[in-house]
């Protein structure tokens, strides 16, 4: 297996198994077998196993930032804009459930770090912006930006949780046209 190879399967490996077993409950030895690697390969590769986590972090991180600029967001009201972002985090977190739940434990973790938090910031960076152009053009609450974020991506989280909870019918269409309707109502200036 190539040296590239072998990462990724690692990372692979730790997302499956933490998403199964939890951080703590997800030994190297686990994670080793799962990914196909010889234990000692792994610190070939990685310092440690917070070190995987963080990477493993980074990267979803990435994903998930370029899912919400998938299409060009810049374009459109703010409205228009507002359901884009909504919309392509949702079907993001549907369609790589691992990735959602590893984000939802690393996120309650004991792991999240300094690293973590410049991720975060820079996958969410031009939803920042465009929150902070809303607030400007006075379309949108006047709410400090990192708390409209709280508010909007929570209740995508929550929408996410409960369509691969399996227990609602899936959520598509006019459901989540409706979901984004609402949370827009949230943060809109009537």
């Amino acid at each position: 297996m190539a040296v590239e190879d072998k990462r990724s399967a690692v990372l692979q490996a730790m997302m499956e198994l933490v998403t199964e077993h939890g951080f703590h409950g997800t030994a190297m030895s686990m994670v080793a077998k799962r990914a196909g690697v010889a234990a000692g390969t792994i610190y070939h590769y990685f310092d440690s196993k917070e070190e995987v986590i963080n990477e493993l972090y980074a990267a979803v991180m990435q994903r998930v930032g370029a899912a919400l600029i998938q299409e060009d967001s810049s374009k459109g009201s703010i409205k228009d804009r507002f359901f884009r972002y909504y919309t392509n985090i949702f079907h993001y977190y549907i369609e790589h459930p691992d990735e959602f739940r590893f984000l939802e434990q690393y996120t309650n973790s004991p792991y999240t770090s300094q690293m973590a938090r410049e991720e975060n910031a820079k996958a969410f960076e031009p939803v920042l912006l465009f929150l902070q152009q809303g607030i400007e053009l006075g379309v949108l609450r006047p709410l400090e930006i990192r708390m409209m974020i709280a508010l909007v991506h929570g209740h995508v989280v929550s929408l996410a949780r409960l369509h691969l909870s399996g227990n609602t019918s899936p959520i598509m269409g006019q459901q989540l046209e409706q979901a984004a309707q609402s949370c827009w109502d949230g943060v809109r200036i009537n």
